[in-house]
């Protein structure tokens, strides 16, 4: 189900909770309505307090994710270039190393805006390349005092640029838990349905209901879009890593 699918959910949720405390207060008698106005008030009050904190918070949260994401791409880009420089400074001996690099940029790419996955799980993933990397950096023999320093700063670099993918994969496991937004979304079918109970029922209400609705819907839309940064409406380009992919090697 796609992101405006479950906005739209969202929205006629809250909204035919409104309607259903239209219902309620047409269906109980006026004097239990009115006695229980304080209490309703007091209510309406807590879980107004309790959503737009929790509301904000996932809000703040996710952005987070969503810019850290952005970040993390990009700083990336000129440490994966560097390296890829290095290891041609090197020499053809490094050749390999290169295409490791460049194959470990791919896979990035496929798993992140090519929304599939790559065969292994990321651990895996991780090991294996891990493995790879210092496979090749042992089979190199270095016999100038150039190449040793290339070593010495090409290695480390080359485990951060794995490490950092994995993180970024990690980060993307699960940032808003189902059972959270479960819970404000109903916490705003309880404030809508009490807004109805004390609402005068005619189409002006009924108008700034559903505008109400929408507010919800579009505050859990901006949720589950940065959630995802490498899809949707505010994602992240993949532009930048297809240059990246495009110089590698060369």
């Amino acid at each position: 189900m796609n992101l405006l699918a479950r906005t739209l959910i969202v929205a006629l949720l809250t909204f035919a909770s409104g309607l259903l405390g239209f219902f309620l207060q047409w269906l109980l008698p006026v004097q239990e309505v009115a006695g229980a106005k304080d209490m309703i008030g007091s209510i309406i009050g807590f879980v107004s307090l309790l959503l737009a904190l929790v509301l904000g918070l996932l809000v703040w949260t996710t952005y987070g994710v969503y810019t850290n994401q952005n970040t993390e791409s990009q700083s990336l880009g000129p440490l994966i270039l560097k390296l890829d420089f290095a290891l041609e400074q090197y020499g053809p001996e490094a050749d390999r190393g290169r295409d490791l690099l460049r194959a470990a940029v791919v896979r990035a790419r496929d798993r992140f805006w090519g929304g599939r996955a790559i065969g292994v799980t990321p651990h895996a993933q991780l090991r294996a390349d891990l493995h790879d990397i210092m496979g090749f950096f042992a089979t190199l023999e270095p016999t100038t005092d150039q190449q040793k320093q290339i070593i010495t700063t090409a290695m480390p670099n080359f485990m951060e640029v794995v490490e950092t993918t994995l993180l970024m994969t990690r980060q993307l496991a699960n940032p808003v838990p189902r059972l959270l937004l479960f819970v404000v979304i109903g916490w705003a079918a309880l404030l809508f349905m009490s807004f109805g109970l004390l609402g005068a029922f005619n189409g002006f209400s009924i108008a700034i209901q559903a505008l109400g609705s929408i507010a919800v819907a579009s505050a859990i839309y901006l949720i589950l879009e940065f959630s995802q940064p490498y899809s949707g409406l505010f994602r992240i380009s993949p532009v930048g890593v297809d240059n990246l992919i495009a110089v590698l090697g060369r």
